[in-house]
């Protein structure tokens, strides 16, 4: 089948490579400018292009006249997606015979729109969904189903790990949903046949790592490892004036009560790593990085504050 590659990440450029390995043709390559997060560029689908000898866009209107000519003229019988910045209207959707199918990070028909694994450590479920599904042109992330694999997620669980098993999980997913396309017998899922209330989840942002110590220790436990690499990480202030990221901590399991004011430092644990009181329980740092390069202190004068002094 000939595919067109529209998108960004290092998951569609395997996915495409992938796809060609299996004897699949790439038709035409578009890309648009990089998060800062991602691992590739976009002078590595310019060398996938120029490897499989097709057209290449950069940041094009993908919804314009002009695209849609060369989507057409390439001879795409489907395009593959991921992270396209834009909506993508219907002239282009049904340009390729069998549509655009993107990959989409959220177990749907739950969770639609960005930042969904972020959104599902936060909201403490159970597992995180990948689908691969037909663009709908009218609405976003609501298109049919055509291949889905799910993570299960642990107290442990960092977004970190939910991107090595992407890693692996969706080139063979393009390759499963595609094989699907032309499947004798099988229909794809409709995302409105269970009638679930969709859940539009919107982009973070690096400051939405701020630690509150005035949360519990599982919420604050949740957003270090939602946010931790490759994002930005969970942050902190030490008295109000260093940054502090907080990489990895976990519970930790107290011999005794407290009564402390939330983000004030108790002492070390066995292990030789801070504790730190939450407005109820206490959390173990074990990864952190300080602007000074110095760890954080373990003595309990210290405390971690979600504001910066400017005084």
């Amino acid at each position: 089948m000939r595919v067109a590659v529209l998108g960004r990440t290092h998951w569609l450029l395997d996915s495409a490579e992938q796809l060609a390995g299996l004897g699949h043709a790439i038709a035409l390559v578009a890309t648009a400018p990089a998060a800062p997060e991602y691992r590739v560029r976009e002078e590595d689908f310019t060398a996938l292009a120029s490897r499989h000898n097709a057209p290449f866009h950069n940041g094009p209107d993908v919804n314009d006249a002009k695209f849609i000519d060369a989507l057409a003229a390439s001879g795409a019988q489907v395009a593959i997606s991921v992270n396209w910045p834009t909506l993508i209207r219907k002239s282009a959707c049904t340009t390729p015979r069998f549509g655009i199918l993107n990959a989409h990070a959220g177990d749907l028909p739950r969770y639609r729109g960005n930042a969904c694994p972020n959104w599902a450590i936060l909201n403490d479920e159970r597992h995180i969904g990948l689908c691969v599904h037909a663009m709908d042109p009218d609405a976003l992330d609501a298109g049919p189903i055509y291949a889905r694999e799910r993570f299960e997620l642990a107290p442990d669980t960092y977004i970190g790990d939910v991107y090595a098993w992407m890693d692996a999980a969706v080139p063979g997913l393009f390759a499963r949903a595609i094989e699907n396309l032309t499947r004798s017998g099988f229909a794809p899922e409709e995302q409105s046949a269970d009638g679930m209330r969709p859940l539009r989840s919107y982009p973070r942002r690096p400051e939405d790592g701020l630690i509150d110590w005035h949360s519990d220790a599982a919420s604050i436990l949740r957003l270090v490892r939602a946010s931790s690499h490759p994002f930005a990480g969970a942050f902190t202030y030490l008295e109000g004036q260093e940054r502090a990221v907080i990489w990895r901590a976990r519970l930790a399991e107290m011999d005794h009560e407290i009564a402390a004011v939330p983000g004030q430092i108790l002492g070390r644990s066995a292990n030789g790593r801070p504790l730190v009181a939450c407005q109820s329980g206490v959390i173990e740092i074990e990864e952190s990085e300080t602007a000074s390069g110095r760890p954080l202190p373990r003595a309990n004068r210290y405390r971690l504050t979600a504001r910066r002094r400017t005084e």
